[in-house]
């Protein structure tokens, strides 16, 4: 990496703290100054191809003291400072979304006409444990009790798939998603056997692509666990069960709630995991 930290001055009260070979560079490091509760801002440097990072004057001191430390945290990771944030920065999988969007309302027009197809396809746990029927704890993500229940799943899928697509690329976001959701339906059969027990629906999937996030999010603050207390560390699992209590809790009596923290546990696992295989394949020759 790149970069310098000079504090030359300028008439409107703003220091240069920091030159950088890229744009990506120049704001990962004034993310560190605004994490400190400072201003600061990038401009395009009189030298061509490169950024300045300026801040206010009376607080040079400690910016520089912080971006020094963090210069040192990141090549001790063997990554420049962009690659370290690489995972934020997918596109949204846009198309991916609407591919699944338009298999689950295809699945639920084939409901409409097949009157046996949710018997067939659904989470049983005697079908699964007894007939080794294992695939209905993925078919069953794509089946939907009546129109609302699409609906509110479509838009919660949506939303959690475009975020994860985000953070770690649609194929593998998704990938993902709809696998920690197929384990929440796994371990929810599982558990509930031998009592009958059966569950359709893509919730499971929505609340593991929320436990995606939160695994991703407890990695990226144990960057920072330097300065950060382990609440801090641990606020997006929080965040995240906190969510899961308010939009997966029981409800109603149909409600699966096994399933929804089968799936958030199962997503969140994944995601620490996703973070620090990403990381490491960042890494100068592969992470070895």
């Amino acid at each position: 990496m790149s970069e310098k930290h000079e504090h030359d001055g300028d008439d409107d009260g703003w220091v240069r703290v920091g030159s950088y070979p890229t744009l990506d560079q120049a704001n990962d490091h004034g993310l560190v100054i605004l994490a400190m509760g400072e201003a600061c801002q990038v401009i395009e440097s009189d030298q061509p191809g490169e950024f300045d990072l300026r801040a206010d004057a009376h607080a040079v001191g400690g910016i520089a003291d912080e971006l020094d430390a963090y210069g040192r945290e990141v090549s001790s990771l063997g990554m420049s400072a962009s690659s370290v944030r690489k995972w934020a920065k997918h596109p949204s999988g846009g198309w991916v979304s609407a591919l699944w969007a338009c298999v689950v309302v295809l699945v639920f027009i084939w409901q409409g006409r097949d009157a046996g197809l949710v018997e067939r396809a659904s989470s049983s746990n005697l079908a699964m444990m007894d007939g080794r029927e294992w695939w209905r704890s993925f078919t069953a993500l794509f089946l939907h009790a009546d129109l609302s229940h699409l609906v509110g799943n479509l838009v919660g899928g949506v939303v959690m798939g475009t975020l994860v697509s985000k953070s770690l690329g649609s194929v593998r976001g998704w990938g993902l998603i709809l696998l920690c959701g197929t384990l929440g339906n796994a371990f929810t059969a599982w558990i509930t056997y031998p009592q009958p027990f059966i569950s359709i629906g893509a919730s499971t999937a929505v609340f593991a692509g929320l436990g995606i996030l939160s695994g991703l999010g407890i990695v990226e603050m144990l960057d920072q666990r330097e300065r950060m207390s382990w609440m801090r560390i641990f606020a997006p699992l929080l965040g995240g069960i906190i969510l899961l209590g308010w939009l997966g809790g029981g409800h109603d009596s149909h409600t699966d709630v096994l399933g929804h923290v089968f799936g958030f546990g199962a997503g969140a696992v994944a995601g620490m995991a996703a973070m620090f295989f990403q990381r490491r394949s960042a890494a100068p020759d592969g992470g070895c």
